[in-house]
């Protein structure tokens, strides 16, 4: 299997004859499922993380498969926060348990990622902030160039070690 890169997102993959009868399959044998779980395979093989929806187009030839794969991560909720004061106040409304999330610095500002299904959250904390312009490259241009602070349980890591008001 040979896997390219063809953009930020997205990605070339050739099956050769050869690489299909390592798997019992031909050409005419392949289906979308199976094109999609060998896909999979060679993404895990190429050390590529796929999370959230991968979408597919096989193209099978006699002389192999080429398939065309774009990812899309899962998406996230950004809100930003002008001081850990007010980051540390949101956590304390949102109580425990906290959502996941991670917790950036960059451009002089906090920024909070939550899950996209972490609706209750978000309507709590548009009472500290509004949510984020979520650009498709925000996650990537934080990740570049901003500090992550913390990561998975931020607000728990923040509610355990800052509990109550400061003064």
């Amino acid at each position: 299997m040979t896997i390219q890169p063809i953009g930020a997102a997205s990605v070339a993959l050739y099956l050769t004859p050869d690489d299909l009868r390592e798997h019992g399959l031909t050409p005419e044998e392949l289906t979308e499922e199976l094109a999609l779980r060998l896909t999979r395979e060679a993404f895990s093989q190429a050390g590529i993380s796929v999370e959230g929806t991968l979408e597919i187009e096989a193209y099978p030839e006699l002389c192999g498969v080429l398939v065309f794969a774009r990812f899309q991560p899962p998406r996230r909720l950004w809100f930003t926060f002008r001081s850990l004061e007010e980051v540390l106040a949101a956590a304390r409304a949102l109580g425990n348990p906290a959502p996941e999330g991670d917790l950036v610095w960059c451009d002089g500002v906090y920024w909070l990622s939550l899950p996209a299904d972490a609706e209750r959250a978000a309507c709590l904390l548009s009472e500290f902030t509004g949510p984020a312009d979520s650009s498709p490259f925000l996650s990537s241009r934080l990740g570049e160039h901003g500090s992550t602070l913390l990561t998975g349980e931020a607000l728990a890591v923040l509610l355990h070690y800052f509990p109550e008001k400061m003064e």
